[in-house]
């Protein structure tokens, strides 16, 4: 009880002292693509392949761009077209935009896209219910080497916030948002990533110090898929005396 009260109380002062930021006005969205650079070097992404998937307002669509690739694909849902026309056109790279859940296009699209060698995958995780299937479908499309830039939100709930699970909200959402039934926790984004076979995994320090606000209910990683991944630990699994391979079905 007295925890509950100390907590609530702190909640008060940040909001009285404007120490509560909304996250568009936070920095961590660049300092994570700093410590992408500070990892590899600029050098690693040159002239590669990038898939960049909820692209938001560009600010790190205009990042990659720095990084001289020879192409991005950047996917984002239809009804978001009209705030990206705002800011698509001045990108100088070669670059293809479609409109589209990437999650749910079909098979002959999935496979038509190729691989890429960086995929930046920023605030989209928790929109979706089936986030493991989504984290198996990006590992799937990364080359050898290739690196995915993951950042979501995760549970608000304090008694949740150091467990592996997932905080299910349904049939409420999230804030009345249409999309947000599903906030996973920390270590359900960990587990998941591992599931489906990244072996080097880097936790972001990108919300310390100006973003401490938003380390208790945001995640962010830098995970690399190599020869030594047990290569899709769970979706290869098959049961016993049977042809169907777990999470194999589109």
């Amino acid at each position: 009880m007295l925890n509950t009260i100390i907590w609530y109380l702190i909640k008060v002062k940040n909001k009285l002292t404007n120490f509560s930021k909304v996250d568009s006005e936070l920095p961590y969205r660049k300092y994570l693509f700093d410590e992408l650079i500070a990892l590899y070097s600029t050098e690693k992404f040159k002239n590669k392949r990038f898939l960049e998937i909820g692209p938001r307002d560009g600010e790190d669509t205009f990042r990659l761009e720095t990084l001289s690739p020879k192409e991005i694909i950047i996917f984002d849902l239809p009804d978001k077209s009209e705030n990206n026309q705002n800011w698509i056109k001045k990108l100088k790279v070669n670059y293809k935009f479609i409109e589209d859940n990437f999650m749910y296009i079909d098979t002959k699209e999935f496979e038509s896209l190729g691989k890429f060698d960086l995929i930046y995958f920023t605030g989209v995780l928790y929109h979706n219910p089936e986030q493991l299937r989504f984290l198996q479908k990006i590992y799937q499309k990364l080359n050898n080497n290739g690196v995915l830039v993951l950042e979501s939100a995760t549970t608000r709930k304090r008694w949740l916030i150091n467990k592996n699970i997932v905080e299910i909200l349904y049939p409420q959402t999230y804030r009345g948002t249409t999309t947000i039934t599903h906030l996973p926790s920390k270590k359900a984004i960990l587990s998941w990533l591992k599931m489906v076979g990244f072996k080097k995994i880097i936790e972001s320090k990108c919300y310390n110090p100006e973003n401490y606000n938003s380390k208790r209910h945001r995640f962010a990683c830098i995970a690399e898929k190599t020869e030594e991944d047990i290569q899709e630990v769970y979706y290869k699994k098959q049961l016993e005396d049977s042809p169907y391979i777990i999470g194999a079905s589109t």
